[in-house]
């Protein structure tokens, strides 16, 4: 799949037809998890008013290669930072308890202006993390995700996070 065949697709929209192929092909099983929302009016179907019943954990779990898979996925249009500000402590919180029951853990970032997606690990992560709850900088600079997280490659899928996923995986087993 080319780039200009995902024009228009929300970051989103991509990692839901990504995930889609994955469990096509037999790779892995990842789903969206719902908001839960208590809905107090319906209109056509559509939900006109409500409210969170209670905070989500993060957008995405799954299985992949017997091990489960959780993370959070965020779009920017910022060209230099990833605004921390996007992430809530509730989402840091459950993302710390997959990585500490030997889950993988890990954030996805789409910087759209320059048509890169990063993975971040939850161990990196975790220490900007840290960095802003100590009074410091409250972003990720585009140059720290170049230097601390992986490029996530378009090819057979439109955001190939496994296979940055499976690399990690093989670097572990090796070290």
């Amino acid at each position: 799949m080319n780039s200009f065949a995902n024009r228009g697709m929300s970051f989103e929209a991509l990692i839901e037809y990504t995930n889609k192929l994955y469990e096509q092909t037999g790779r892995a099983i990842v789903t969206k998890r719902p908001t839960p929302v208590k809905v107090l009016k319906l209109v056509n179907g559509r939900i006109k008013d409500g409210w969170f019943e209670k905070p989500s954990t993060v957008d995405y779990e799954g299985t992949f290669q017997g091990r489960s898979v959780n993370f959070e996925a965020k779009s920017t249009k910022e060209l230099t930072r990833f605004d921390l500000k996007n992430i809530h402590d509730h989402q840091v919180q459950h993302l710390k308890k997959c990585h500490e029951h030997g889950g993988i853990s890990f954030i996805l970032v789409e910087f759209r202006t320059q048509r890169k997606t990063f993975l971040m690990q939850y161990e990196t992560f975790a220490g900007y993390w840290s960095r802003r709850v100590r009074g410091g900088t409250k972003s990720i600079s585009f140059d720290e995700f170049e230097h601390t997280a992986y490029e996530v490659p378009r090819g057979k899928v439109p955001v190939d996070y496994l296979s940055v996923v499976q690399k990690i995986w093989e670097l572990r087993e090796v070290s």
